[in-house]
């Protein structure tokens, strides 16, 4: 039987580099020969031990681009060859971290569905929104397609009005990638952010950001209800005091009735002010995981939008790359995961072309 290599997590922070068996191609779609994988603040927390799989051992690595190497006999579309180059954005849909994967896709204009019941409390489908990527896009950048899918997946489903004023929490790579979305398309009245990495607020003034606030400056200098529209992109936070817990923060500055969108995604409590939220009457809203209230073929159109982002440059991905690390070192991949929240990097890809 066919092997190839995989990087597992065994348990929080745990991981190591399997000899496991190739996979087939299923029938109705495509065995794909990995090219690039970036790194996903996901990844990072499953790692950490804030997000929890169904059962260990894992394979993570979600952000991906893969080869056409082999397709099913069931699979019919006839624009999709071998060579082509695809990148897909699934829910629970991980293995990236692999020399190999499998992929049933639904491309934008079909639909299809295979729901089933995740047990993380919501269904998800066994295919997987898909887009041939053009040759016009890089590798490095067509790595990108799957993140600005997620983040466009949020803002359409709850976007901010004409003339907002609007705060981006966190400048990691979802962050610029939603404020650069919003600032180019949404016409707001203003975009601002706020992120405790001060070299990270320099990446935010660069994509988009007219004001990149460290969270003491925001306590500082901007009063209470400014805002109309806030998008949460921060991952678990941990402070001593809660007067400064920066969601609550956010929610002082948002003004009455002002849109509270949760974007990052942490397994782990939260706090929110649930009196700020009565007394404004604050709007908490997120895209649903849930297929059965946001169906894959949906994420199918968004997905094909989101490569457009990046063809045309509204989301820059030349600019949003900071790191190339081979698959073949596996001790440098693993530091990387370690130091992954203390760096001023936006994304680090995986490369599996040399390994």
């Amino acid at each position: 039987m066919p092997t190839m290599k995989a990087l597992q997590l065994l348990a929080p922070r745990q991981t190591v580099i399997a000899e496991v068996p190739r996979p087939e191609a299923p029938a109705d779609g495509l065995l794909l020969r990995t090219r690039c994988v970036s790194i996903c603040s996901t990844d990072i927390s499953f790692f950490e031990g804030h997000l929890f799989p169904s059962q260990y051992p894992v394979v993570l690595g979600h952000e991906y681009l893969g080869e056409v190497v082999e397709k099913g006999p069931e699979f019919t579309r006839s624009d999709i060859e071998i060579g082509d180059r695809v990148v897909y954005w699934g829910q629970t849909d991980f293995d990236g971290f692999a020399e190999y994967r499998t992929l049933r896709p639904i491309f934008s204009g079909e639909v299809e569905e295979d729901v089933f019941w995740a047990d993380r409390n919501f269904s998800d489908d066994l295919r997987a929104a898909a887009v041939k990527v053009p040759d016009a896009l890089d590798d490095l950048q067509a790595s990108f397609i799957e993140p600005t899918t997620g983040a466009l997946r949020s803002i359409l489903a709850n976007p901010p009005k004409i003339g907002d004023k609007v705060l981006i929490m966190g400048t990691g790579p979802i962050g610029v990638i939603a404020g650069s979305v919003i600032k180019r398309l949404f016409a707001p009245n203003r975009v601002v952010s706020v992120d405790a990495n001060p070299v990270r607020n320099g990446h935010a003034e660069e994509h988009f950001s007219e004001r990149a606030y460290l969270p003491e400056e925001l306590i500082a200098e901007v009063a209470e209800n400014t805002f109309d529209y806030v998008f949460d992109a921060l991952p678990t936070v941990k402070v001593d005091d809660e007067e400064k817990d920066p969601r609550r923060v956010a929610m002082r500055r948002l003004k009455p009735k002002g849109r509270y969108v949760l974007y990052g995604a942490s397994q782990e409590m939260q706090k929110f002010d649930t009196w700020l939220m009565l007394a404004k009457g604050i709007n908490i809203t997120a895209s649903p995981f849930d297929v059965t209230a946001f169906p894959m073929h949906h994420s199918a159109n968004v997905i094909q939008v989101a490569m457009q982002m990046l063809l045309s440059g509204i989301v820059d991905g030349k600019r949003l790359l900071s790191t190339v690390h081979s698959f073949g070192d596996y001790e440098g991949l693993v530091e990387i995961f370690k130091n992954y929240r203390s760096t001023a990097d936006l994304k680090t890809i995986v490369d599996f072309r040399a390994a």
